[in-house]
């Protein structure tokens, strides 16, 4: 017990600063968000036939204009939290061996160590405690917030505001924890390390999330546009052509299939002419929408994926440290 409080006091002294930073950080953030749903369910409760802002209802245009107000400052502060996992974990990760390595007080820390890899693991996993409580509650706020604003109030079969609530929350912090720490090791700078670690940062997850669109494309749907998509996730457009196959407006210029004209029903022509005289279209305008249902499994495929860059970095961040030097 004795150990790990020592382990604890030290680990906060050496980070204070990012500590107390990132506490009153997910505070405010965390209690805004808290407001807003409570705002929400007082507004509902009051008006429920006023739930909908985008239907008229006489007498609802006071709530509905209240409702909708809350509505929009409740999904800003949603992209607050959204940013918040790669501040956090990049202002805790950064600066775990880059400050050791530009104060020039590495080779003390390494040095009183059994091992460098044992003074890395205790510093990153006080971090990594800190990032996963902190943007837990983080995430949880945001679930509540989610459920205030759907109107079934089931936030785990909807992917409204994917990304910026529940666990993923805390899963892309401890990413950029991992990306900070190796960047950091590497160039042995803060600020420095720092600036390129967003930029790491950036290129990484843009590069997740592209890949993770690919993937789930797998288990889409494609529908018409205007039908009700009860919580889907977006991916992108399709044409459907007439034989029932699925291709993306590139794969119809390759095939020098060009579309100038589309109907009201989202029927595509090669031209104004052709859709006049009552051809036989060239295909259908689509949507390619993921099913809220899979909402549970497509964050655990993204944990699991973010789960290996994290792993991934703080293997190269621990490469580094054991064979960079101490100055």
């Amino acid at each position: 017990m004795s150990a790990a409080w020592h382990w604890l006091r030290l680990s906060f002294r050496l980070q204070r600063w990012e500590v107390m930073a990132s506490i009153v950080g997910v505070a405010v953030l965390t209690a805004g968000m808290l407001w807003f749903a409570w705002q929400l369910r007082t507004l509902l409760a009051m008006s429920p036939q006023c739930a909908d802002p985008s239907i008229f209802v006489a007498g609802c245009e006071r709530a509905a204009h209240e409702i909708q107000e809350v509505s929009a400052w409740a999904q800003r502060s949603t992209y607050l939290s959204y940013g918040a996992p790669f501040g956090m974990g990049l202002l805790l990760g950064v600066p775990l061996v880059a400050r050791e390595v530009e104060g020039r007080t590495a080779q003390i820390a390494w040095t009183l160590s059994r091992s460098r890899a044992a003074w890395l693991a205790r510093r990153v996993a006080f971090a990594s405690l800190l990032v996963i409580a902190l943007l837990a509650v983080l995430g949880i706020a945001g679930e509540n917030l989610t459920a205030a604003v759907l109107a079934d109030g089931k936030p785990g079969e909807d992917f409204t505001w994917y990304g910026r609530r529940g666990a993923l929350v805390a899963v892309r912090g401890l990413a950029a924890l991992g990306i900070g720490v190796a960047l950091g090791a590497l160039i042995g700078r803060t600020l420095p390390a720092l600036l390129a670690a967003a930029f790491v940062s950036v290129a990484i997850f843009t590069g997740v999330s592209l890949g993770m669109d690919r993937w789930n494309e797998t288990d889409a749907t494609a529908q018409p546009y205007g039908l009700d998509r009860g919580g889907a996730l977006v991916l992108g457009t399709r044409v459907e052509l007439a034989s029932g196959e699925l291709v993306s407006w590139e794969e119809m210029s390759a095939r020098g299939l060009n579309v100038e004209a589309i109907d009201t029903d989202g029927q595509l022509y090669a031209n104004v002419d052709a859709m006049n005289r009552g051809e036989a279209p060239i295909g259908w305008d689509r949507e390619l929408l993921l099913p809220g249902r899979l909402y549970p499994l497509i964050v655990l495929r993204e944990s699991a994926v973010l789960g290996a860059v994290t792993l991934l970095a703080l293997v190269a961040g621990l490469f580094v440290v054991k064979l960079r030097r101490p100055g």
